[in-house]
């Protein structure tokens, strides 16, 4: 694995936030739930009751299955979330209105804001964007300073930009950053890779479909830079994804080396799993890092870092894959991985911090902002 290196070491306050379980991912409540199942089958049975009755332990057998089921994936982390995926379960768009209340204003904290980026010509009829604004940002004395940025791309199936908030942890993650001045500090942005609809789209340009690529590399950071203090270009951009949203964080990246100087990768693909290509094999090719990247030109300094779970094994050959072929094209490459973890949300969340920090290692930018 010659040319990897392991990426950045962080403290242990930083890191256990991050690792951290709320109440709802807790194997406590699993075990609550599974105890209240077994005592509502025994009254149920020793007292005869009708049929109806049944309904209470197997809804509570149902609810142990969603509380397992949540405690290793880690994706409701709050009522919040909770709330965002009910909606999406019924058929709603999960973009269309704020389904993560901001966090009350910390002073001297991060800033939650939201955004509007849509563009029609482009095939995005909306583009709800959440901005994470780092600590220091509304200080007077900062007001001259400029961040770089990373771009955050959310996973699939109905992801959406408040998937980083919630069970990404980003906002309690950029703090824990600034609080233990483990990184400069940087602005995050959540982006909404969906076009409007539930489709999986992997940020493509889809013949006759949305340009979800043109989008994320041209209307949304544009849009960004002139609505804040950005650092514009290439050197003070990193664009990152879990999942679906790696893949296309890696294929955009890759794509677009004028934009972006540092690509972050949680439990990543090497190709599009899609049909939306389909009847176009120039241009799947031209989207399947796999096909493309052991002859890709890397003409500026690029950094990726690779981030997988132990337990997923064919996550972490993966990385290791991707690792070896992008230092091979003279990139600077880390990949780390998480023990016990699996392909899951809870797993992006545990990688954030090391991802966040890497960036801000590998920023080419002149002039990045002093730690405050």
């Amino acid at each position: 694995m010659s040319g990897i290196g392991p990426g950045p070491q962080l403290p242990p306050s930083v890191t256990e936030q991050a690792g951290g379980r709320s109440p709802l991912e807790s194997v406590v409540l699993v075990v609550a739930f599974a105890l209240l199942t077994v005592g509502a089958i025994v009254i149920v049975k020793r007292r005869r009751l009708r049929r109806i009755a049944l309904v209470v332990p197997i809804l509570l057998a149902v609810l142990t299955c969603a509380a397992g089921i949540n405690s290793y994936v880690g994706y409701v982390r709050s009522l919040d979330d909770f709330g965002r995926l009910l909606l999406l379960a019924s058929g709603g768009n999960g973009d269309a209105e704020p389904a993560v209340a901001e966090p009350d204003p910390v002073p001297g904290g991060v800033r939650v804001t939201d955004v509007s980026l849509p563009d029609p010509r482009l095939g995005v009829p909306t583009g709800r964007t959440r901005v994470l604004l780092p600590p220091g940002y509304d200080d007077p004395a900062h007001a001259t300073e400029r961040y770089p940025v990373v771009y955050l791309v959310h996973g699939y199936p109905s992801g959406g930009p408040d998937d980083w908030l919630g069970p990404g942890g980003a906002v309690q993650t950029l703090q824990a950053l600034a609080d233990n001045h483990a990184a400069p500090p940087m602005i995050v942005v959540a982006v909404d890779a969906t076009a409007g609809t539930g489709t999986d789209w992997e940020c493509l340009n889809v013949p006759g479909g949305p340009q979800l690529e043109s989008y994320l590399t041209t209307t949304v950071p544009q849009a960004i830079d002139a609505r804040f203090r950005t650092l514009p270009g290439r050197g003070g951009r990193a664009i990152g994804g879990m999942s679906g949203g790696a893949f296309c964080a890696l294929n955009l990246g890759l794509h677009n080396q004028n934009t972006y100087s540092v690509i972050l990768a949680t439990e990543p693909y090497d190709d599009p799993d899609t049909t939306l290509l389909a009847g176009h094999p120039d241009l799947l090719r031209a989207n399947t890092p796999r096909a493309y990247l052991p002859t890709l030109p890397v003409t500026q300094p690029l950094a990726v870092m690779l981030h997988a779970g132990v337990v997923a094994h064919s996550d972490v050959d993966l990385a290791y894959r991707l690792g070896d072929q992008l230092a091979a094209r003279g990139a600077n490459v880390a990949v780390r991985t998480e023990p016990g973890e699996w392909h899951t949300w809870r797993t992006a969340r545990i990688g954030l911090p090391y991802l966040l920090a890497f960036a801000a290692q590998n920023f080419t930018t002149g002039g990045l902002p002093a730690q405050h």
